[in-house]
């Protein structure tokens, strides 16, 4: 009877959304393309506006000319990077400053920063990002990179999505895990077809074969979701069983009893090591059915990523989606394991939702209190 029950309100939940947060940051193309014009014909901006250079470029637009000396709640919920080209300092609210914005962004919360400093930070953990083609030398992770593999996708420029979660997970500055050790498997999503992402899990479950506990990567973090659309997707199902089989632990964007994930947000300028500041993130809002679920909350709003365009790039998301949840939630897990090299996959998720915060009939997690219940169990 449970298992029905969340079943229907599984069902209920997808119908309301009506499409995933992981097929919207499926790839960079596809979010460029559907980018709707963000400065109007009266040259004024709107809430959420995308301000990154590339997209304002491709669209013919330029703020260097505009006034938005009276957009600061406006262009608080921007999104924008490191290229962005703003108007003279006279031209903008007193108050905002894009690269102070940029610092806030890079912090993980939920007191992550203050596990690092007790020194949790993911050492002697691998883990794995199946993702797309990964701009290699950016200053985020370029030391963590231990291995990377392309899949049929060989000489492809590297892109926005692959970069971001890889800085999510163990960036030096934005990552929850930024000591934990790096393996990529760089795969080409926009051929919607799951044989190469099968494969590159595959390829994993191989790697740690007739390896000590220590040398096996533990956690991959796959931020795409269930699409029936796509191709092989039975395969792609299977394959992460038989990962789980095999101790891996498969973060994912698909709904799963037990394991299900949803996004928060913390306003800038407030505190974000602390619960109470959260709210649901601005892509499901107020949305009646996720109650039931008893999720877990991850912050994915008003973060800080590594950008594709260059070693030393940034890009700040007011708005994220469940694909930068993914990369946070195996970071936590990686810190996890570290901590209890020999918890197993379901007490991770048992103890992730006992010492949570409550929040919205689930649980924002709380990395200082988890930590803390693996090491009593080891």
């Amino acid at each position: 009877m449970k298992k029905v029950t969340y079943i229907l309100v599984v069902i209920l939940l997808l119908l309301s959304l009506l499409i995933s947060s992981c097929v919207a940051e499926n790839s960079s193309a596809q979010k460029d393309s559907e980018s709707k014009t963000i400065i109007n014909d009266k040259q004024e901006i709107s809430e959420f506006a995308d301000l990154r250079q590339g997209l304002l470029m491709m669209q013919g637009k330029s703020l260097r000319d505009m006034d938005l000396s009276n957009k600061y709640e406006v262009l608080l919920t921007a999104t924008f990077d490191t290229h962005t080209q703003w108007p003279p300092k006279d031209k903008l609210p007193e108050k905002f400053n894009p690269q102070q914005i940029i610092e806030i962004g890079k912090d993980p919360g939920l007191q992550i920063r203050d596990l690092h400093k007790q020194g949790f930070t993911g050492k002697g953990v691998k883990v794995a990002i199946i993702d797309q083609p990964l701009l290699l030398g950016h200053e985020e992770y370029k030391d963590r990179l231990e291995k990377y593999t392309t899949i049929d996708c060989e000489g492809v420029d590297p892109h926005m999505h692959g970069t971001a979660i890889a800085s999510l997970l163990v960036g030096k500055s934005c990552g929850v895990a930024p000591n934990a050790s790096l393996y990529y498997w760089a795969e080409p999503t926009w051929k919607q077809d799951y044989k190469q992402r099968t494969l590159a899990l595959e390829q994993i479950i191989e790697y740690n074969k007739d390896k000590p506990l220590s040398e096996r990567i533990r956690v991959v973090s796959v931020s795409i979701g269930y699409i029936d659309s796509f191709d092989n997707l039975s395969s792609w199902k299977a394959k992460i069983k038989e990962a789980e089989a095999n101790g891996i632990i498969v973060v994912h964007c698909s709904h799963e009893e037990d394991k299900d994930f949803c996004g928060i947000g913390c306003d800038l300028y407030k505190d974000r090591n602390n619960p109470e500041n959260y709210n649901i993130c601005y892509f499901v809002g107020n949305n009646p059915y996720l109650k039931f679920l008893k999720l877990l909350y991850v912050p994915i709003d008003n973060r800080t990523t590594a950008d594709f365009q260059g070693e030393n790039d940034y890009t700040f998301w007011s708005k994220g989606g469940l694909s930068w949840g993914a990369p946070y939630l195996a970071g936590v897990i990686a810190l996890g394991l570290q901590a209890n090299p020999n918890v197993e996959e379901e007490d991770i998720y048992k103890y992730l939702k006992e010492t949570g915060t409550s929040f919205n009939g689930g649980y924002i997690i709380n990395p200082k209190a988890f930590i803390q219940k693996i090491k009593e169990m080891n």
